[in-house]
């Protein structure tokens, strides 16, 4: 376990028990609001971005205390680390851990644990067809998703992915109706962009994409009856959350390679 902050006191840190997620979320909207008050944007990009989890640690000791912790793959957790050797970015882990005690939340660590493997989520592409729109709802996925679950979050994977499909069509000039739905646009898409009619996928790839667009069919429904777009009673259980949402990240991924 790495320290990217600590107060004072010894540096042991012994995981007791992660602290309610629902409450954590409302912590970190508020010290994200008020390091943007302070201009801090660095801190509050940090904050929205990483996978900070809320626990309650102690140490030989028997001291009690609150930290942030994060477990991040092999990649990440190397990155972070390689970041955090500076004076500028460990500030920037200390300014999360004021904001935390402005809001009334004492934090003495910020802590990062490497996972043994490479188990991540299919990850977010780096998009190059695009829109604002697209990118907000990628990034309120992520930060929904770590905060309390993919099922949280669902709907944003939903109006990402009917955001870039438009910004597809927009882009090779294909004619759709302002009211398509996302299954529409991705038919347009596979019968009439030109990089999908000069080098066509073969047979195989062609059986794989008819499965993807049953998959987008789906996420309509899905969206409306059993995510939080709605006041639905019926929700999506986590593992078929993180299922649909790593579909559309594939199908995303593979539009982002093909279409350049």
């Amino acid at each position: 376990m790495f320290l990217l902050y600590h107060g004072s006191g010894s540096h042991e840190v012994q995981l007791v028990h992660e602290l309610n997620p629902a409450v954590w979320a409302l912590l970190r909207k508020k010290a994200l609001n008020y390091l943007t008050l302070l201009g801090a944007r660095e801190s509050a990009k940090l904050l929205s971005e990483l996978p900070f989890e809320h626990w309650k640690g102690t140490n030989s000791f028997c001291d009690e205390f609150d930290l942030l912790y994060l477990r991040l793959s092999v990649r990440k957790y190397l990155e972070l680390k390689l970041d955090a050797e500076s004076h500028e970015n460990r500030q920037r882990f200390r300014m999360i851990a004021d904001a935390m005690q402005e809001g009334g939340n004492a934090i003495r660590f910020i802590a990062v644990h490497m996972l043994d493997d490479e188990t991540d989520a299919v990850t977010t592409p780096t998009l190059e067809i695009t829109s604002a729109v697209v990118e907000r709802a990628l990034l309120d996925f992520e930060t929904l998703t770590n905060a309390l679950g993919a099922v949280s979050g669902i709907d944003r994977v939903h109006t990402a992915l009917h955001g870039y499909l438009i910004a597809v069509c927009r882009e090779a000039s294909i004619a759709a109706k302002e009211s398509a739905d996302i299954t529409t646009l991705f038919n347009l898409i596979r019968q009439q962009h030109p990089k999908l009619q000069v080098n066509p996928p073969g047979a195989e790839p062609q059986k794989i994409l008819r499965g993807l667009a049953q998959i987008i069919d789906a996420m309509n429904p899905v969206r409306n009856h059993s995510s939080m777009a709605h006041p639905n009673e019926d929700l999506l259980e986590e593992p078929e959350a993180m299922l649909a949402a790593n579909a559309v990240r594939s199908l995303l991924h593979y539009l982002n390679m093909r279409l350049r």
